[in-house]
């Protein structure tokens, strides 16, 4: 069976709409860069739009409060706070069950990351109920080459992001941390290999984790990490590789 789009006044409607939706987002992905705001003018160049049009979807945007304006500086809005908000609960009930059967599983903490502005911000967590356990504040931002969950998202860059977007000489957190472009690349050809992000006491002393990028069908990165106290991660490892494979799967 074929299907073909409409022509005439419906199939020109639909490509308009399709049109305006684009170009909303596109303006809307370029404020996401800039928190701070940007201008008509800086809108304009970076979406490559005539400033006509800038100008008259921002006033859109800014009816239903997906950006504000004030003193010439367009910035993001409420309404996506919102929406940002309704998303994460959909996403929490979607995911929680696993987080919380792999947590019963292995009887240690289990964490839901996101990749966001060059960091990785914990979205959920489940906790262990063992008496010393690893817990992480809310909405807490960890950088990307000390962490397990950083390691997955970065091993999906483009190698030529690594040396540009990543500040060189890297910030040693302990005297495990990689601190170098050449560490990091042999670190990455191993999470690579195994799909496995390690931190091995390299963000915390103490602390060492595991992590895996898991499919949410999302257009944000995401990854599920397990930290583990040190005195329970080595020799485990292997296992708690293998029960985050099982959870990253049932989850996809």
């Amino acid at each position: 069976m074929t299907t073909t789009e409409p022509t005439g006044p419906a199939g020109h409607e639909a490509d308009s709409g399709r049109q305006v939706i684009a170009r909303a987002a596109s303006i809307l992905r370029t404020l996401e860069q800039e928190p701070g705001g940007q201008t008509i003018a800086r809108i304009t160049r970076a979406c490559g739009l005539p400033r006509t049009t800038v100008q008259r979807m921002v006033g859109a945007l800014q009816a239903e409060q997906f950006v504000t304006v004030a003193s010439g500086v367009v910035r993001l809005g409420p309404a996506l706070a919102r929406l940002a908000s309704a998303a994460n609960l959909d996403l929490s009930a979607r995911v929680r069950p696993h987080m919380e059967a792999l947590a019963a599983e292995l009887e240690e903490t289990v964490d839901l990351w996101v990749e966001r502005d060059g960091f990785a911000e914990l979205v959920e967590a489940v906790s262990s109920t063992r008496e010393v356990r690893i817990v992480t504040p809310p909405a807490c931002r960890l950088p990307l080459i000390t962490t397990a969950p950083g390691k997955a998202f970065l091993a999906l860059w483009p190698p030529a992001d690594l040396a540009a977007r990543l500040p060189w000489p890297a910030t040693a957190n302990t005297p495990r941390s990689l601190t170098t472009l050449a560490a990091l690349k042999a670190e990455l050809d191993e999470t690579r290999r195994t799909g496995i992000g390690l931190d091995r006491e390299e963000h915390a002393d103490d602390v060492c984790a595991v992590a895996m990028v898991v499919n949410l069908g999302l257009p944000d990165r995401y990854a599920l990490a397990v930290p583990v106290p040190s005195r329970r991660f080595y020799g485990a490892e292997d296992t708690l590789c293998a029960a985050l494979r099982a959870c990253v799967a049932r989850i996809a």
